[in-house]
């Protein structure tokens, strides 16, 4: 039965004993009205108890309503609020009771629609939760950067692998202690924390000091990044300090960068000073009237040298200065013969090969296919090549240059026997103001700048081709470029 339905019967009975109540009222003194004779005591006695029995029924029925109807309506209510609470708080239950099915089982029923849905939601939103999370700690743990996190209390919450093996500590170790008290046996932590110490503005990510690991091979630099962490503040209000993350980041290549760049201005210094002087030497001499002819002579082609030499050591730093721009390589591109770029290389460097007395052998087939590619960017990077070959070789020695097929391109090789390089250096070597070592473990050897291999390779990868080194010390080097065939 519907709680609308028992609140109508009982109701209508009540209204049903009140009209009754009345209707014997009306009839009896409608009876008396009229004259009525021969009224016994038997029927006062009979009307007295009629009176009576409806006045009880009535007030029996009024108390009954009056206790019961209040909780037949509240009752349910009040037990939906309490299995609602119920399932609000953290015990196991996720739905509400329908113990009837009456207006409160309506509403314990669409309580439980909701509540399902609500934890269909939950359950999705969860599962996004969780999956944002653990990109977030893989990508957290993937870092090669160190990353430490520090709340509030200075306690150590969270600490990357790579920041563990900087710290040479394990997660264990760290994770939940307090950074201070990891402070006292670990220096590079304590060190850490006093940047941290340093006053900085709140709101702004500081660059820290750079620090060296003394326990690696060789000894890395890293920089520390100091972030702030802040939570809401209550009410509105302005933000408190939740703690700071740490993050250690590798600079080692900046480091070696910055020193190839002061090799390469003491290098460039001295190269630039040599020729200068030579040449202020020598207008010297011309301007003495003593100097005869052919000394003049001597003289002006020694200039001229000098002058070609500084030319040459500006022009690679144009070629640097617009690569850097942006300016990208301006390319004359055109079927040529390897062998006319071949011939006219060994031209130029004619002179020191015959000032070393070094043996040149050329391996070039006469059925060599036409290569695309810019003359003057390919003869430039095979004279840096020779340039480098003739530098290292000893006095006397073989310089082999070799063009072959190399399926849709043409390979040209300089094969030297020269010291060689290591392996680990096969890649630096093409990095800028690195230059070829003189010796395994040396910088660029004297009198290079250590541009010309980079920029060769801009050269080769612009016309579509490679340029690499094979070489193993001591049996000297190779360095290798391809070229399109011209089709």
């Amino acid at each position: 039965m519907t709680l609308k339905l028992k609140i109508r019967l009982g109701v209508g009975l009540l209204l049903l004993l009140l009209l009754g109540l009345g209707g014997y009222a009306l009839a009896t003194i409608a009876f008396l009205e009229k004259g009525a004779r021969g009224i016994e005591q038997a029927d006062f006695d009979a009307a007295r108890r009629a009176v009576t029995a409806f006045v009880m029924a009535g007030t029996v029925l009024g108390v009954l309503l009056l206790v019961r109807l209040p909780r037949a309506v509240v009752g349910p209510l009040h037990r939906l609020r309490a299995d609602m609470e119920q399932v609000a708080g953290p015990g196991p239950a996720t739905r509400v009771a329908v113990r009837k099915n009456d207006e409160i089982g309506n509403v314990a029923a669409a309580v439980n629609l909701v509540l399902g849905q609500a934890q269909d939601e939950r359950r999705i939103t969860l599962a996004e939760l969780l999956v944002q999370r653990n990109r977030m700690d893989s990508l957290v743990m993937s870092l090669d950067e160190g990353l430490l996190l520090l709340d509030q209390h200075g306690d150590l919450v969270l600490a990357n692998p790579a920041a563990c093996n900087l710290l040479g500590e394990t997660a264990a170790t760290l994770l939940g202690r307090p950074a201070a008290e990891v402070a006292r046996t670990n220096s590079l932590l304590a060190d850490l924390l006093a940047a941290v110490a340093v006053p900085h503005p709140s709101d702004a990510v500081v660059q820290g000091p750079v620090f060296t690991i003394p326990h690696k091979t060789p000894e890395p630099h890293y920089r520390l990044t100091i972030g702030h962490i802040e939570a809401p503040g209550a009410d509105g209000g302005p933000p408190t300090p939740a703690g700071h993350v740490l993050c250690l980041r590798n600079v080692s290549d900046f480091k070696k960068l910055d020193q190839l760049k002061s090799n390469f201005l003491a290098t460039i210094s001295h190269e630039l000073k040599t020729p200068l002087a030579s040449i202020n030497l020598s207008l010297f001499l011309l301007q003495d009237e003593r100097t005869d002819p052919e000394e003049r002579q001597r003289i002006a082609a020694g200039i001229r040298d000098e002058t070609q030499r500084l030319l040459g050591m500006v022009g690679q730093l144009i070629d640097v200065s617009r690569l850097d721009a942006g300016a990208g390589i301006q390319l004359n591109v055109r079927a040529l013969a390897l062998a006319d770029v071949v011939a006219y290389a060994t031209g130029i460097v004619r002179p020191q090969l015959e000032d070393k007395q070094l043996q040149l052998e050329l391996r070039l087939p006469p059925d060599l296919p036409a290569v695309h590619g810019d003359v003057e960017k390919t003869s430039w990077v095979l004279i840096n090549l020779l340039a480098n070959a003739i530098r290292y070789s000893p006095a006397g020695a073989p310089l082999v240059i070799q063009a072959v097929p190399w399926g849709e391109m043409v390979q040209l090789s300089v094969r030297d026997q020269g010291p060689g390089i290591a392996r680990e250096h096969h890649k630096r070597i093409f990095q800028r103001f690195a230059g070829v070592p003189g010796a395994p473990g040396q910088g660029p050897s004297p009198g290079s700048s250590g541009l010309g291999l980079s920029i060769s390779r801009e050269f080769i990868a612009a016309q579509g081709g490679q340029l690499w080194v094979e070489s193993q010390p001591p049996a000297g080097s190779c360095f290798l470029f391809t070229l399109p065939v011209a089709g």
